[in-house]
């Protein structure tokens, strides 16, 4: 009897990359040069907080930003270093995701805000989530 092993929907139309300057954050790379910021691994305690916070010239929400149009037009420009957001767990800890990347933040968008805080039941979860996702485009 021989088993089979498919590669799963995210393998099959990202490539996957790690972050040399950060430990905590990888990438889900597209053909088309959206790139996904994804955490590598989950926090050990429940997340009670996510802070998009705002940056310090202009004072952007990064969970309201809109864009608009072929060119992606109002889209904030980051740096490797750029802050995208914070979040604060159960435990009291404190995780900063950077961005890693130099790009343009399309949309911003964290699954735990959707599903509830610190939710580690998988099942169900594709049916609530919301159509908005940390995304960068490269430039």
């Amino acid at each position: 009897m021989s088993t089979f092993s498919y590669a799963s929907v995210v393998d099959r139309i990202y490539a996957r990359k790690s972050s040399e300057l950060y430990e905590n954050i990888a990438y889900l790379h597209h053909p088309s040069g959206v790139t996904v910021v994804v955490l590598r691994t989950p926090p050990e305690s429940e997340v009670t907080e996510v802070d998009f916070g705002n940056t310090k010239k202009h004072g952007a929400d990064r969970s309201t930003n809109l864009v608009s149009g072929k060119g992606k037009k109002g889209a904030l420009i980051l740096q490797t270093d750029s802050k995208l957001c914070t979040f604060r767990c159960k435990d009291g800890s404190e995780h900063v995701v950077r961005a890693g990347v130099r790009g343009s933040l399309v949309e911003g968008y964290i699954a735990i805000i959707t599903y509830g805080a610190g939710v580690r039941d998988t099942e169900g979860m594709g049916d609530s989530l919301a159509p908005k996702r940390l995304v960068l485009r490269d430039e």
